[in-house]
């Protein structure tokens, strides 16, 4: 017996229906992966290297040596004024000249003004000072002042034999003043035959100078120093006429001065 074959059927288009085409894409027609450019990393890698310079480089930051002070002569101060400045360690770009000038008058009174410039790169810095002037020493157990004409306390930086002297606690006011009244004392007493090398002051008696003779008298303060040193003239004759020799003379007020056999003060 033979064996049938099986029929076998040629698929055409008919009978699949319509099938979806499917595309292969060259090489040629591949989307390309985006990739850096050189164009773009070469500038980057300078801005970056540009910024570590910056950040990394100790000419940009203000270092001590490159900080000038100018207009004394006293390196205690001019350390001082460095130091009151807040320039020394900042960055270049950090640097506030126009502020230091401000700081260095509010912490350092021996400095009457003050002013800053400064350069960015390579960090440097100038500052120019104006010292105030002294008018007198005032020597305390704390150590010595100079004091200047409008009253303004600040350290002494040096021996002056040249300015009047002055012994005693500071009569202070706000801190840093000393007062119109005692200013005014001591530029009258200036006037007049007494030595100003050898004054001293306290809180209740004000000036006391002590006069050849050995009598300490107590001139007070302010102004009226003419006529209170008529007074004390007249009453040293008139006790020396009477072979009375006093240790203390108070001419603080007008009504009439007083004495002591005693040196109570």
């Amino acid at each position: 017996m033979k064996r049938k074959r099986p029929r076998t059927y040629q698929r055409t288009a008919a009978l699949l229906g319509a099938q979806p085409r499917i595309h292969y894409a060259t090489s040629a027609q591949r989307p390309a992966r985006p990739r850096m450019t050189w164009k773009i990393i070469v500038p980057l890698l300078l801005i970056l290297g540009m910024a570590l310079w910056v950040l990394v480089d100790n000419r940009w930051y203000l270092m001590g040596e490159n900080l000038q002070v100018i207009g004394t002569t006293s390196n205690s101060l001019a350390k001082e004024a460095a130091l009151a400045s807040d320039l020394l360690g900042w960055h270049g770009f950090l640097l506030r000249p126009g502020a230091a000038g401000d700081l260095i008058l509010e912490k350092v009174p021996g400095v009457l003004a003050a002013q800053a410039t400064c350069q960015r790169f390579p960090a440097s810095c100038v500052i120019e000072i104006e010292e105030r002037t002294p008018h007198l020493a005032w020597i305390t157990d704390a150590g010595t002042y100079w004091v200047d004409r409008n009253g303004t306390l600040f350290m002494a930086l040096q021996e002056r034999a040249d300015l009047p002297t002055v012994r005693g606690p500071l009569p202070l006011e706000d801190g840093e003043e000393v007062p119109a009244a005692v200013m005014e004392g001591l530029a009258a007493l200036a006037e007049l035959p007494i030595s100003t090398s050898a004054l001293e002051y306290d809180t209740q008696h004000g000036f006391i100078w002590t006069d050849p003779e050995g009598r300490r008298v107590a001139f007070g303060d302010g102004p009226e120093m003419p006529m209170r040193w008529q007074m004390y003239q007249a009453l040293v004759a008139h006790l020396d006429e009477s072979g009375v020799f006093p240790w203390t003379v108070d001419v603080r007020f007008p009504t009439g001065p007083t004495y002591s056999l005693n040196r109570s003060w």
